[in-house]
């Protein structure tokens, strides 16, 4: 190590001292989503293309309901499992029928698509819900966090620029952990 410097441990996280005082992303990422570690994936919706997860008892709020945590995706991602990947971003642009003809009209917002039609599978599979077990993540944003079972749900932010995704505490007035660009956003709601 440069300098001599050695980690502080603080808990499980180790964090390197540096001039700044700067917290590394992705410690801060880790401690942040390590709030979801013993909760329950209690909902998944979507907004337009953005996918939301809800962690944790549902409350509800106005016409719907919202979880202990929310968890705002706008970047890449996808649910890894046993056998292979359950569903990502990309299949939220397909029909939910394979053999479906094609049709230029086609819309996913109008029409079935394969990912919102595979993730109410994947959540429908068991009688009790998915519980998180740990979660890692990567020094420009990137998460992984980890169900029971052996599924992965991993965040990728792939651009400089745009939120990649957030996590909060709905309805608390709590600051939002906000992944911009690769990089921590100051959350200024």
């Amino acid at each position: 190590m440069k300098g001599g410097t050695t980690p502080l441990c603080t808990g499980s996280l180790k964090v390197m001292p540096d001039d700044s005082t700067r917290f590394p992303i992705r410690q801060h990422v880790i401690a942040s989503l390590s709030q979801l570690i013993g909760l329950p994936l209690t909902a998944a919706r979507r907004a337009a293309d953005m996918r939301t997860f809800q962690f944790g008892r549902l409350s509800p709020v106005g016409r719907g309901s919202v979880g202990i945590f929310a968890l705002h995706v706008s970047c890449p991602w996808r649910i890894e499992g046993p056998h292979g990947i359950v569903t990502g971003r990309l299949d939220l642009w397909e029909p939910a029928n394979d053999g479906a003809p094609f049709d230029e009209k086609w819309d996913y917002e109008s029409s079935p698509n394969l990912q919102d039609a595979r993730l109410q599978s994947w959540l429908a599979r068991e009688k009790s819900p998915r519980i998180v077990t740990s979660v890692d993540a990567d020094e420009y944003g990137g998460a992984a966090i980890t169900f029971d079972q052996g599924f992965v749900l991993r965040l990728f932010p792939a651009g400089t620029r745009g939120e990649d995704w957030r996590l909060f505490q709905p309805k608390t007035g709590a600051p939002h952990l906000v992944i911009s660009g690769g990089g921590i956003e100051a959350d200024e709601e």
